[in-house]
């Protein structure tokens, strides 16, 4: 009957690790970029976020554009550019 308790054993802890990891993946699935809060916020207080989202720039194109959005109006702090620029850096 032994074979019986290191068989729940086994199975438990497999059970709990099975657990553990769809729990890490999930958290790490839902992590948001800190650039996309700042741009869903900065850039769709004038214009949708399609717009941003659809645009293909390099780096430096994304870095003039935020320039140029920010003397119009747009709500980025210069702490926060680089954040900002690198989640649009993924739209190319």
């Amino acid at each position: 009957m032994k074979w019986k308790g290191d068989l729940m054993m086994k199975a438990f802890a497999i059970l709990a690790s099975g657990i553990f990891l769809c729990a890490w993946s999930a958290g790490a699935a839902f992590a948001q970029d800190p650039g996309k809060a700042i741009v869903d916020k900065a850039c769709s207080a004038c214009h949708g976020i399609k717009k941003v989202e659809s645009a293909k720039k390099s780096a430096a194109g994304w870095e003039v554009t935020l320039e140029r959005m920010i003397k119009k109006g747009a709500k980025v702090k210069p702490e926060e550019k680089e954040a900002v620029l690198k989640y649009l850096a993924t739209f190319k």
